[in-house]
């Protein structure tokens, strides 16, 4: 890639040694020599301040002294010290699932484990190729309010808590569907629900968007609806965006620009890499400070915990026949049985 500010400077220099070779030999009192100087010197000065603009554009929306960085960490205690060594005025944004709660069967932390993940993309497979869309996603959506959600640590609530108090705007971004999902009337409400449950509410600050007011915003979102399985659009609702697996970055962007809101420094928490990077890329191009956490509790908790593959297929199978989600022990206890 080019850099455009050395090559403004190295054509400005160019017109400048053309303008003094042009004073050598055009200078003289004849009226064709100054004529002709006069309107290689007006040429000069237009180039001089198109470099000088492209140059300050370039350097602007690159800004090196604007910094961009991610980390990794299992210890919101980390996090929080950097927030609090932060202007009040920084903006502080978490994903939610498997950063501040999660589903406490066990499989679903297992996901970060490669056994762990590769079940459960067959499992979903499989029931995508025999079953209706409809059936599916009622029986995701039953798991889904069945399934024991919990705080990713002991101290998780406390610490966003202690985050809000001390006066710093939190956002939630969350890839999260919205509208109505299987039995789930409003995903929205029942995500905010979930979080109330384990004592955490994102800032009343934030103005909501209704689904599809901030597709304007998105490039190319009829490429994104084209590709997806759930009819689903953006929105935000009490401080919390759903991007409907839209990029974080993009839906962030949106929002932000919906809501006028400019922040001078963000940080932003995420169990994934990519979301991490698509966020820092937008900062990048809107010269906003950067600091992105990949959170890694659940992962550690992952290493803990060994695959009963067992126990999963007979949870999934259950949910197939009745509509019925067994959580781990209520699972063990029915294969205790099935052995006797």
């Amino acid at each position: 890639m080019y850099d455009l500010k050395l090559c403004a400077t190295a054509i400005i220099n160019r017109e400048v040694h053309l303008l003094k070779n042009l004073l050598r030999i055009e200078l003289s009192t004849s009226t064709r020599g100054c004529r002709k100087l006069g309107v290689h010197m007006k040429k000069t000065l237009c180039i001089i301040l198109l470099c000088c603009v492209v140059s300050t554009s370039f350097a602007e929306s690159n800004n090196p002294s604007i910094s961009s960085k991610i980390e990794q960490t299992a210890d919101l205690q980390v996090i929080k010290r950097e927030i609090f060594a932060s202007p009040k005025d920084t903006l502080v944004v978490f994903d939610i699932d498997l950063v501040l709660i999660t589903p406490s069967d066990e499989i679903f932390i297992l996901c970060f484990t490669d056994e762990g993940q590769k079940l459960l993309v067959d499992i979903h497979e499989d029931l995508w190729d025999r079953l209706p869309l409809h059936d599916v996603e009622e029986m995701q959506s039953i798991l889904m309010l069945t399934q024991p959600w919990r705080p990713v640590t002991a101290e998780t609530a406390k610490i966003f808590n202690q985050i809000k108090a001390n006066g710093y705007k939190v956002l939630g971004l969350t890839a999260s569907s919205t509208g109505t999902f299987g039995k789930i009337r409003s995903m929205e409400k029942w995500r905010t629900d979930e979080l109330k449950s384990v004592g955490i509410t994102f800032d009343k600050y934030f103005i909501n968007a209704k689904s599809g007011s901030l597709d304007s915003y998105i490039p190319n979102i009829g490429e994104y609806y084209a590709k997806a399985r759930h009819a689903c659009f953006p929105a935000a609702e009490n401080g919390i965006i759903f991007t409907c697996t839209i990029p974080k970055g993009e839906t962030l962007d949106a929002y932000l620009q919906f809501a006028k809101i400019k922040p001078k420094k963000i940080i932003f928490i995420d169990d994934r890499l990519n979301n991490l990077e698509t966020v820092r890329e937008y900062c990048k191009q809107s010269n906003i400070e950067f600091i992105g956490y990949e959170y890694t509790a659940i992962k550690e908790q992952a290493k803990r915990l060994k695959l009963n593959s067992r126990r999963t297929k007979l949870q999934f199978k259950i949910l197939e026949l009745t509509k019925t989600w067994l959580n781990d022990a209520q699972a063990d206890a029915l294969l205790a049985r099935i052995e006797e």
